[in-house]
């Protein structure tokens, strides 16, 4: 392969893993890079440079990483790569592991590292970049003027308005990951929303470890004082707060959320269990009993909330009594979505080194358990609309000739269900069109343009 720098338009093809807010990091990297004057590209096939940015947060993750990064380093060995970059949160989790585990990557990068890819990428490409020690903890947080590239569909956008984490669950590495928390102005968080609507964006989702803990470090604004400011403003339709915290959401932000017509009436909450003595192990505020006042809040405020959750199955200590507890929560709560993983000991944390661990297999049969329990709850939460009216955001074809995917405000990128329309006539992606529902399934709603 000729060498290529710069100036002559050398390619960087990304793999970006893990959450949103680890992809507005890979977005924040590829707008620097092209404004450097580097090309992007989708195909590794033309890629100069492979840059992978991954997520370490349990051994799943890991292993995703692994496979990527193996993967990145083959186009390279089979010559069609020059160069190799790992980022991310897995260099600032192992550092040491990773540069002899993988000798063939040309550099590491930590979160504290996105500001100086450009750099970074130059260097690797004349050859290995000797490891230089990782900022712990990492300190950085873009705002509305840093360059960046989505890679989202263009209707769409995540907006990262905190970064780190500053509450000690005992099970998380988060706060090692990525630092004590750390917030962005209100009124770079507004210019930047501005700014997407602007470009055409109309659904943003705010993004941080935690939203519901904001406060901007000048005046003490809080998230809901950012709800009310992007509720007023111009162009965006959809505003969607995603990966709260249960024990800080506010009467006052109930009250905005219902309010405001522009905030999307969803809530995302991580309760990850319901019984008392296994959220204290977990070092997580609450109970099933304070979780169902709020929900009750929430449900009296906005009849119509779309409220997702997820749940730690197998944590240390977890007896089949505390199980039942979460079961009977689940039951109870009628939750519209939910999601559940099993405990993974990261080394480092509390939890990994607490007494009574749950073996993997009962962890695993828990898991189908919950999840068996939840899925006719969330068909009949999605029964609900059958014979009324959604707007959907458009989104893709669909399999049949005649059919559209789209997402309601009860549907977050990615992670939610889908609702599929049928139309003779042509959609427009990006487009929100108002639909009669006349189908349920226990994730997706089905129906027809309302004419």
């Amino acid at each position: 392969m000729p060498p290529r720098g710069p100036a002559s338009g050398a390619a960087v093809g990304v793999v970006s893993l893990g959450c949103p807010k680890n992809l507005v990091d890979t977005e924040v990297m590829l707008g620097l890079l092209q404004q450097a004057g580097f090309a992007v590209v989708a195909d590794p096939e033309q890629a100069d440079v492979m840059l992978v940015n991954t997520c370490c947060f349990i051994a799943p993750a890991r292993e995703e990483a692994a496979a990527a990064l193996s993967e990145a380093i083959a186009w390279k060995q089979a010559g069609r790569a020059r160069a190799v970059i790992c980022a991310g949160c897995w260099p600032q989790y192992a550092l040491a592991d990773l540069t002899v585990q993988y000798p063939q990557v040309d550099a590491f990068m930590g979160p504290d590292d996105v500001p100086r890819v450009v750099s970074v990428v130059q260097q690797a490409m004349a050859g290995p970049v000797e490891p230089r020690a990782i900022t712990c903890p990492p300190r950085y947080l873009y705002d509305h003027t840093t360059p960046r590239l989505r890679a989202t569909p263009p209707w769409t956008a995540y907006l990262k308005i905190a970064e780190g984490c500053s509450h000690r669950c005992s099970f998380c590495t988060i706060p090692r990951l990525r630092g004590r928390y750390r917030c962005r102005s209100l009124s770079s968080a507004v210019q930047e929303a501005e700014e997407l609507a602007a470009e055409g964006v109309i659904e943003v989702n705010l993004v941080a470890q935690d939203t519901t803990a904001y406060r901007d470090p000048d005046t003490g604004a809080e998230i809901a004082d950012l709800l009310a400011a992007l509720g007023r403003g111009d162009g965006l339709r959809w505003v969607r707060l995603l990966y709260g915290f249960p024990s800080r959401v506010s009467k006052r932000m109930i009250d905005v959320i219902a309010g405001e017509p522009t905030i999307c009436k969803y809530l995302d909450l991580p309760f990850q269990h319901a019984d008392r003595e296994v959220l204290q192990r977990m070092r997580r505020p609450g109970d099933g009993e304070r979780y169902l006042r709020l929900m009750a809040d929430l449900g009296a405020a906005m009849p119509d909330i779309a409220l997702r959750s997820t749940f730690l199955v197998g944590f240390p200590g977890e007896t089949e009594q505390a199980f039942r507890r979460l079961l009977d929560f689940l039951q109870a709560a009628q939750l519209d979505r939910v999601g559940a993983f099993c405990f993974s000991p990261e080394p480092g944390t509390p939890a990994a080194d607490m007494p009574d661990q749950v073996p993997s297999e009962v962890a695993q049969e828990r898991f189908h358990q919950l999840m068996a329990l939840q899925q006719p709850i969330s068909l009949a939460r999605n029964q609900r609309w059958v014979g009324r009216t959604l707007e959907v955001l458009i989104e893709a074809r669909g399999r049949k000739p005649g059919e559209w995917v789209g997402r309601s405000f009860r549907d977050a990128p990615e992670v939610d269900g889908v609702v599929v329309v049928s139309s003779r006539r042509r959609l427009e992606l990006g487009h929100l069109v108002p639909v009669n529902i006349c189908l349920a399934q226990p994730y997706d709603l089905a129906g027809a343009p309302d004419r």
